[in-house]
């Protein structure tokens, strides 16, 4: 579906062609987070390229260039949904671009959850006025969601300090909840709705290939068996393109982890859920972690955090080590990881 506008702007639902703007997505949030002098819940390429691949996201463009975005988020098993991420670049403000993106990121949102509720959390004049006119109402932050993992996303905000203090009872910001029996003001037009149909129905679990492990679960399904179908192939080519430039400390590790030198199999770049897990033994449910740096930023344990809670959510232990920790010291990396695969065979 497109929104072709007098000004040659055109505000479409996003899909997989798109990623190639999540990089400028990415850096005109940071730069406007930064004028701004605000924080913000800092998203990761993966993550906007599923939202795009999901359809759940909405992009502006002017020809070849950018203009704007959003993405739509769900919480509290889809009961609350949040329209996020609202950009325009600053070449194309003046147009009216931030109304258009709103207004068809709304109506997605109402076309595929109808009866949840729709809140928004925002200091900014510009968008309380559009939530506004959309039919959204002031409400108390105990009106909103108590997804943890959404408040976690506050994290990264200079303000956070506020929002501790007061118990999360109030912030800088206003809450505002929008009531599911008011009309639409975008239509949603059928192809649209075809493809979110093909997104939503049920498919089977693709094989991961040959010369994998045999190990068998429920079902008749292999424990390796645990990608989403939805985004499946996007992940298998970000899998690949992670197994081909390892770094050093995965490279060291797989060394001594594959062909089943510790008594269990192990595969390495793992599709789990929406997740690519670095070394994952599926038959035991073990998986290792090996960190960079970056993930001692805030903004990216929160995201660990929401992976974390996921894939324990599945039955999975998670053993995490550093980058520094695997290069500085591999026997006693091996000897951690030799004394979890005992306790996890002896726990099944």
């Amino acid at each position: 579906m497109e929104q072709i506008y007098n000004d040659g702007i055109v505000v479409m639902v996003a899909d997989a062609s798109h990623e190639k703007y999540v990089d400028t997505i990415l850096q005109t949030i940071a730069d406007a987070a930064k004028v701004r002098g605000t924080g913000i819940a800092k998203r990761t390429h993966e993550y906007l390229t599923i939202k795009m691949r999901e359809a759940k996201a909405v992009i502006a463009l002017a020809g070849d260039r950018f203009a704007g975005f959003s993405y739509i988020e769900t919480w509290g098993n889809k009961e609350y949904v949040t329209t996020s991420g609202l950009i325009v670049h600053p070449d194309f403000r003046g147009h009216h671009v931030a109304k258009r993106i709103k207004d068809l990121t709304f109506s997605l949102a109402r076309t595929r959850w109808p009866h949840a509720k729709i809140f928004s959390l925002t200091s900014g004049a510009a968008v309380m006025k559009m939530n506004t006119e959309l039919g959204y109402q002031p409400v108390t932050f105990a009106d909103l969601t108590d997804d943890e993992a959404f408040w976690r996303g506050c994290e990264g905000c200079v303000n956070v300090d506020v929002l501790h203090r007061t118990g999360r009872k109030y912030c800088i910001c206003t809450a505002m909840l929008y009531d599911p029996e008011e009309h639409l003001p975008v239509r949603i037009p059928e192809d649209v709705l075809e493809r979110i149909r093909e997104i939503d129905k049920p498919t089977p679990i693709p094989s991961l290939g040959r010369g994998v492990s045999s190990d068998v679960v429920s079902n008749g399904m292999k424990a390796y068996q645990a990608a989403d179908c939805s985004v499946y192939d996007m992940l298998k080519e970000f899998a690949k393109k992670n197994r081909e430039n390892p770094t050093e400390a995965e490279r060291i590790l797989w060394k001594l982890l594959k062909g089943k030198q510790l008594g269990v199999t192990f595969r390495r770049q793992h599709i789990i859920g929406q997740y690519i897990a670095d070394f994952s033994a599926p038959a035991i449910k073990l998986l290792i972690e090996v960190d960079g740096r970056y993930h001692q930023l805030p903004e990216q344990q929160v995201s660990d955090e929401q992976r974390t809670q996921y894939l324990e959510s599945k039955g999975y232990t998670i053993i995490r080590f550093s980058n520094d920790q695997v290069v500085a010291d591999i026997n006693n990396t091996i000897a951690i990881i030799k004394e979890k695969i005992w306790k996890q065979v002896n726990n099944q």
